[in-house]
């Protein structure tokens, strides 16, 4: 029962550590997918947490059941082998973009708070992210299961801070109550599907934590339950600074400066932290998909990324992102359909043989 328990909030961490990345926990994402519509964002946050956790379940479960071992594994049988093959490579495309824009940004953060060049702190996250994908995926739980509960607590905690250090009361909120936009409900699918490729990816490595089916459902509810508290407080702190926060590039941080300067520092200590999760996790699934797509030793392909994302790292971290994550929400949002419908219809069909399910994985539709 305990084995049980520590593999469940294992999983459910590294789910939520592979979401609750920079722009997460810098209150960027929040704004942008939810605070701009007002109350009706709490109800958006509602609808990503249900989908998260909804997404969670269905690719964990399907991990235990046909004994899933990597994203390969995974995306043929439900995607056939044509459109699995260019979802895989244009996935893989997007976890090496993401450890670019999250080493820059990681790089951004330790030049501030350490007063030395750019390119040298980008070098030094890169090294570090480097080391720390190469302990494999055994190394990442680890990794994860202590950063994801600090994060956690961390962006609560401030939040929590700054809405009782605020001066006006939290329930002045519902003046924006006559505002609510229809808007929301497409803002939260597409929230949703974008961070769905990172996280589908390190989910599919999940199989040596997932001893019963019960553990892979309660992680994927756990996970979506964490991301659900976390971005209401976030998303409660912008509302009330709304709509002075919208122009700061880092709301959450910029709103806590003006609190407090100690305050201040130690939440960039929180998001520089946030941004090597999120780099550590994007560069362990590319290390992986390449890995095994060439059959070269991953530890090779770690050393390889660093001095490949290195230097793109250099471009800076906004500008990476207003390039990138545009472009691959439309990628997720057709994934996680797929996702969903595919594990309702395993539901609806009825139990399948875990033999069977293995035989129609090593034949992929349409591949020979």
């Amino acid at each position: 029962m305990r084995d049980e328990l520590r593999n469940t909030l294992r999983v459910a961490g590294i789910y939520a550590a592979s979401i609750i990345g920079a722009g997460f926990a810098s209150g960027q994402e929040i704004m942008q997918f939810f605070s701009a519509y007002k109350t009706g964002g709490f109800w958006g946050i509602l609808l990503a947490g249900i989908l998260f956790s909804a997404v969670g379940c269905t690719v964990l479960d399907k991990v235990y059941s046909e004994r899933i071992r990597n994203y390969e594994e995974f995306i043929f049988p439900v995607f056939g082998w044509r459109l699995g093959w260019i979802i895989e490579t244009a996935a893989t495309v997007f976890v090496f973009c993401m450890y670019s824009i999250m080493t820059a940004g990681s790089g951004q953060i330790l030049a501030q708070l350490t007063g030395i060049k750019f390119k040298s702190a980008v070098l030094i996250m890169g090294i570090i992210c480097t080391f720390l994908i190469m302990t494999n995926i055994k190394g990442i739980s680890v990794f994860s299961s202590v950063l994801t509960p600090v994060l956690t607590a961390g962006i609560i905690l401030t939040g929590l801070y700054i809405i009782i250090m605020k001066e006006s009361p939290v329930f002045s909120i519902t003046v924006y109550i006559s505002r609510i936009t229809k808007n929301w409900f497409f803002s939260s699918l597409l929230y949703v599907s974008y961070n769905s490729i990172l996280s589908v990816m390190m989910l599919c490595s999940m199989l040596p934590y997932l001893k019963t089916r019960r553990t892979a459902f309660a992680a994927g509810i756990l996970g979506g339950v964490v991301l659900t508290v976390a971005a209401i407080v976030i998303n409660t702190v912008i509302f009330l600074f709304y709509p002075s926060a919208a122009d700061r590039e880092i709301p959450l941080l910029d709103i806590l400066h003006s609190i407090s300067s100690s305050a201040g520092w130690l939440y960039s200590v929180l998001l520089w932290l946030a941004m090597l999760v999120s780099a550590v996790t994007s560069g362990f699934c590319f290390s992986d998909r390449a890995g095994n797509l060439f059959r070269v030793d991953k530890r090779i392909v770690a050393m390889l990324l660093c001095a490949c994302a290195v230097p793109l790292s250099t471009l800076g971290f906004s500008r990476l992102i207003s390039l990138i994550y545009p472009a691959f929400g439309w990628l997720g949002l057709f994934m996680i359909i797929v996702i969903l419908v595919t594990g309702l219809q395993g539901l609806l069909s009825g139990p399948v043989s875990r033999e069977g399910r293995r035989a129609d994985r090593r034949f992929p539709v349409g591949r020979g």
